[in-house]
């Protein structure tokens, strides 16, 4: 009985003792973090904690003091490299971060919420000489919370999930311009590392900017936008992106436009798990309108597909390396190094194609119908271990190397319009060949011979 007790009693210190074991694990790991944020330009002003027995809830203010750092940081995970003028831009940005954690040791959730408190000491002057009260206005937005990021973060499945803070603001500016913005339903959710997850999905239901002045509009508004991606590595993944509905119009200038999109479809995918590397991408767009002071076009169900196969996997792959670090560095070493791995790309060959890259229909200036077209292709570039020696002396050395296998079919009524602003050369229309209301254009390229529809071009 005695000893039946004493294990009991064990047990329940272990029990008891589990949230402040949990605790001490979770500070030990958001303080390692907290100081890797120093070697990318920020610096901890304030910290505050309270601990409960079950929970714990930590604020923090970062100052970014070092913008170069903190943007060449970004840039590893930026598609395209940040411009250097956002860096005087983000120079003395406050940001604040409030965490909240369970104590409890199996539970390695983390409930984050991250916003900026005030704006670069720059950006901040130049706003207050131009209009006091829009910089309080900002002040007072930014102080509020009015830009937050949530974020639910598991630190041992690295799942995460969150939103960003609803924003609805309307202001007036000191020479009477009306701003309005509208951010409505940002919500996302994924897995790895926050910068660089390995998968994520973003639904956003409208993001829309109004300025208006004197009789001056300004509208960019976004509906139903969806994204996700994937990637297994840097050189294998899958994106995509839906939207809605897309509007940017200005009138009541001498220069209006509107131009609208309806349904896009965009898919991007990169494969290296077979023994060659592929690309491929497919867009659609339901209907397009334009309509400005040079032009007005409607077009209806464009369609894009294209892809890039047989390309030489490691070669692919050392080139995408290369580029990565090209964003980085300005490295004439790699500079040089990316040359010859494109060099070493290119003449293992590769094939382009195009499955589709049509439109069923375009109106231009709200009457002249010109129907559609449709287009595909399949370009071959053949391996040639001598294709950098031949690029350096001629690249028309290299015509042989490619062959050339398209199809065209277009309305008559684009093809009729095309001849008039550019009449064909004389004797051309012995190549041309009708099919019903269109024309058809087989043209082929290939053991440096060119044929149109069966017959060679002289």
């Amino acid at each position: 009985m005695k000893k039946t007790l004493i294990a009991l009693g064990v047990i329940i210190l272990v029990a008891a003792a589990l949230p402040i074991i949990g605790n001490s694990v979770m500070q030990s790991s958001i303080e390692t973090r907290v100081s890797e944020l120093k070697t990318y330009g920020l610096e901890s002003q304030n910290v505050e904690s309270h601990s409960g027995y079950l929970s714990t809830k930590k604020h923090f203010e970062f100052l970014l003091k070092d913008a170069d750092a903190f943007v060449e940081y970004l840039n590893q995970y930026a598609d395209q490299q940040i411009p250097p003028y956002v860096n005087a831009m983000l120079e003395g940005v406050l940001v604040g971060v409030d965490l909240e954690y369970s104590n409890i040791p199996f539970s390695k959730s983390i409930e984050l919420d991250i916003y900026p408190i005030s704006m670069s000491q720059n950006m901040a002057e130049g706003i207050k000489r131009e209009d006091r009260k829009f910089y309080e206005y900002l002040e007072n937005f930014l102080h509020s919370k009015g830009v937050l990021y949530h974020i639910n973060y598991n630190i041992m499945s690295e799942d995460f999930d969150g939103f960003v803070k609803n924003i609805d603001e309307k202001h007036t500016l000191k020479d009477m311009t009306q701003l309005e913005l509208l951010l409505k339903d940002t919500v996302f959710e994924g897995n790895g590392e926050l910068m660089a997850p390995n998968r994520m999905t973003t639904s956003i239901k409208e993001i829309e900017l109004k300025v208006k002045k004197a009789g001056e509009n300004i509208l960019f508004d976004l509906e139903d936008l969806h994204t996700a991606t994937s990637y297994e590595s840097k050189s294998t993944y899958l994106s995509s992106a839906e939207l809605k509905d897309f509007n940017f119009v200005v009138n009541g200038t001498s220069d209006d436009v509107k131009f609208e999109l309806k349904n896009i479809k965009i898919n991007a995918s990169s494969n290296t798990l077979d023994e060659f590397a592929e690309l491929d991408t497919r867009a659609s767009i339901e209907a397009l309108n334009l309509d400005s002071q040079e032009l007005n076009l409607d077009m209806s169900n464009f369609n894009m597909d294209m892809a890039v196969d047989s390309l030489d996997k490691v070669s692919f792959e050392e080139t995408l390396e290369l580029i990565s670090k090209m964003k980085n560095l300005n490295d004439a070493a790699i500079e040089e190094r990316l040359q010859e791995s494109l060099g070493k790309l290119l003449s293992k060959g590769f094939v382009f194609s195009i499955a589709d890259f049509s439109v069923e229909d375009i109106l231009l200036e709200e009457s002249e119908e010109l129907k559609g077209f449709k287009i595909h292709n399949k370009t071959t570039l053949k391996p040639d271990a001598d294709f950098m020696q031949k690029l350096q002396v001629s690249p028309l050395l290299l015509v042989s190397n490619v062959d050339i296998e398209t199809k065209i079919r277009v309305s008559r009524q684009i093809y009729a319009k095309l001849t008039k602003e550019r009449p064909l050369p004389q004797g051309f229309s012995e190549y041309v060949k009708e099919d019903g209301d269109d024309y058809i254009f087989d043209i082929v390229y290939k053991n440096a011979s060119f044929s149109v529809n069966g017959k060679v071009l002289r």
